[in-house]
């Protein structure tokens, strides 16, 4: 194992080794901050995903609107767009150019129009060309033959940072709200498609609108998308909607691998605050906030390989969840508990000599 990767396991050890009462439950550090402006910092990367609500060329000939929709964009590397409603294909420009207004180095790729209805939708990815580049063709999950899972099928794009090594592929969705928890379901395969299309990437970050709470989906329930293999950055306390329902309805659901890279900051934007809007001015924007999650930079270990330290992190998912994996269950006791965190971390830095086996 590289130092960089024996640097992030002793200091889950350290987190591991401090003693906790009844009254601390263990849980991963989940940082929410806010951020402002245009800034972005150049050690980490800020992707995120953002339904403007039925956007077309209605909201687009609307400036007040564009402006702050605009100011949102620019505080993104990539963001991925949902529920576009064009066919015109002329309100999407039109937002690039506001993005660009000025300083002009945000790029798109975007999707074909999709859906089973008369009411066609595309996704799009903004991107910053001066701290990101594409590295492959984007294009639409290529539904199995006589499979028909999606209402809109997820876009697929892999992206990589210009300075530094972090890369990942980034599938977006709009889900179908009756049909939520089936197309939730459904996106474990999309992931496995992305990972045997690129067999030699390891993050791969799933997010956009998925109508993922309240009346439209089980948070709590057993989804393929909540086992070990994910982590959600944007977790159930998060309320998404900028109106007064409650809802986590838009995720960012990374693989494991991915939680390296992962600074721990992710969030929505509330742009309201940010910019000083009242209620109808923060509703004619959206009745979404945008989403969002940070990365480093320059500690992708996708060529490294750091099996011991994601095993710890899944371990650590299932102990604060209480969830059980018989193969996170080191000490074979039937249950997932830090100890077996740690156990897998003492292991991979030689503190024991090996991992408990049946």
């Amino acid at each position: 194992m590289k130092l960089k990767g024996i640097f992030m396991v002793l200091c889950v050890v350290a987190l591991l080794t401090t003693p906790l009462t009844a009254a601390e439950p263990l849980e991963l550090t989940y940082i929410q901050s806010p951020f402002s402006g245009d800034s972005i910092n150049d050690d980490t990367i800020r992707i995120g995903a953002f339904n403007p609500q039925v956007f077309g060329t209605t909201k687009a000939s609307k400036p007040e609107v564009m402006g702050v929709l605009g100011k949102i964009i620019r505080t993104y590397d990539v963001v991925a767009i949902q529920e576009i409603r064009d066919k015109s294909q002329t309100a999407l420009p039109a937002l690039v150019d506001t993005v660009n207004s000025g300083d002009p180095h945000y790029e798109y790729v975007v999707s074909e129009r999709l859906g089973h209805t008369i009411s066609k939708e595309q996704y799009a990815y903004i991107f910053n060309n001066q701290t990101v580049e594409l590295t492959d063709t984007p294009h639409t999950y290529p539904e199995p033959n006589s499979t028909d899972p999606f209402h809109r099928e997820p876009y697929i794009a892999s992206f990589r940072v210009l300075d530094g090594n972090f890369d990942a592929t980034l599938i977006t969705i709009h889900v179908d709200p009756d049909e939520a928890t089936e197309e939730i379901n459904a996106l474990d395969d999309v992931v496995r498609y992305a990972q045997s299309t690129y067999p030699d990437e390891q993050d791969f970050i799933v997010m956009g609108d998925l109508n993922a709470d309240c009346s439209y989906f089980d948070e709590n329930s057993d989804s393929t998308m909540s086992g070990s293999d994910y982590y959600w950055c944007i977790n159930n306390s998060v309320d998404t909607t900028t109106k007064s329902t409650n809802c986590t309805y838009d995720r960012i659901i990374i693989t494991n691998p991915a939680v390296s890279d992962f600074t721990g900051d992710a969030d929505v934007f509330r742009f309201d605050i940010e910019y000083e809007l009242n209620v109808s001015e923060t509703i004619a924007v959206s009745d979404h906030y945008p989403v969002y999650t940070t990365f480093w930079c320059n500690r992708d270990v996708d060529s490294d390989s750091t099996p011991a330290f994601t095993d710890a992190v899944i371990a650590l998912q299932l102990a604060a969840s209480g969830k059980y994996d018989p193969d996170m269950d080191v000490d074979c006791d039937e249950v997932v508990t830090s100890l077996d965190a740690l156990m897998i971390l003492q292991a991979a830095v030689g503190v024991v000599s090996k991992v408990l086996s049946i």
